[in-house]
């Protein structure tokens, strides 16, 4: 089974790459393009890496820990490999093979943290932004957009020290984080009045959007001084000209806060990798059986 698998991974995001692969899963993040796939084309020409096999549940495992991002050991990679399977599952034509594959990524992926990473959570898009807010702002009054995982984690990260509002297009989400975080004193503010945004000494977006969802007239009404706006979203859906020096943090600043990895941290990340190529290479004995790609291996809804 495990040699019916490609991984094709591109770093620079090409419309022409999602091509229409039967029963593929997709991954789409700032930092990368992974598609699983089995099916196999010697003669595709492909100008990026490809990894078969072992190799590539090697690629996938250390890529859904953390080890492939910038920001070394991150965790939000988790949530957007689960949110992408979970649109996998919900696709017409999927593949049996790739299914049993993620799962047992997916266990993998948490014995792995749990032994080797769990220490380094504070390596995180919102540990990060929490340490920006309290260096560079004097203001409690934080705004939280979105109401997915990353806006959950930015809540339990500043609750204790902040004054959270949170705000999203799906109201009936934002429902339910209110009574999730009720202990917290967690508000709430209308997705569609923005011009409130204003008033908030910081803000977090965490909504991705292949769509522009903030434009320079609303930054042009940000101070610099006084207020900070830091984007998690991925894909970006922010447009401005303003930078960390005028208080607009991207991902890229995020990336350059991070803190250098001590020895014992990077003696961590070493042994995580070891044990993933390990747990590849038994993936390959449980899950070895070869079969190519074929009709039957696809399900249909």
């Amino acid at each position: 089974m495990l040699h019916a698998i490609k991984v094709i991974h591109s770093t620079n995001f090409d419309k022409d790459l999602l091509i229409d692969f039967p029963g593929s899963f997709i991954l789409k993040t700032c930092q990368r393009l992974i598609i699983l796939t089995t099916y196999i084309d010697k003669e595709a020409p492909f100008n990026h890496e490809v990894y078969e096999g072992q190799n590539a549940y090697q690629f996938l495992l250390e890529t859904i820990c953390g080890l492939k991002s910038r920001l070394q050991a991150e965790h939000e990679i988790v949530s957007q490999f689960k949110e992408a399977y979970s649109h996998y599952l919900e696709q017409d034509i999927r593949s049996s093979i790739i299914m049993k594959v993620l799962e047992k990524i997916f266990k993998d992926a948490k014995d792995i943290r749990s032994e080797y990473l769990l220490q380094l959570g504070q390596h995180s898009y919102t540990g990060i932004a929490k340490k920006i807010i309290q260096n560079q702002s004097s203001g409690k009054k934080v705004l939280i957009l979105g109401s997915g995982k990353l806006a959950k984690d930015a809540i339990r990260a500043l609750y204790k020290k902040f004054d959270i509002t949170i705000s999203a297009r799906n109201q009936e989400k934002v429902n339910q984080i209110l009574n999730e975080y009720k202990a917290y004193n967690v508000n709430s503010t209308p997705w569609e009045q923005k011009e409130d945004f204003l008033s908030y000494d910081s803000i977090i977006n965490t909504i991705g959007a292949d769509e522009t969802l903030f434009n320079e007239s609303f930054f042009s009404q940000l101070s610099p001084e006084e207020q900070l706006f830091i984007d998690l979203g991925s894909p970006c859906a922010i447009q401005t000209r303003k930078n960390s020096n005028q208080g607009v943090y991207k991902l890229e600043d995020i990336f350059d806060h991070q803190s250098t990895l001590n020895a014992e941290k990077v003696k961590k990340i070493d042994e995580a990798r070891i044990a993933i190529k390990q747990l590849a290479t038994r993936r390959e004995e449980t899950l070895g059986h070869y079969r190519p790609f074929f009709w039957g291996d696809l399900e249909f809804s």
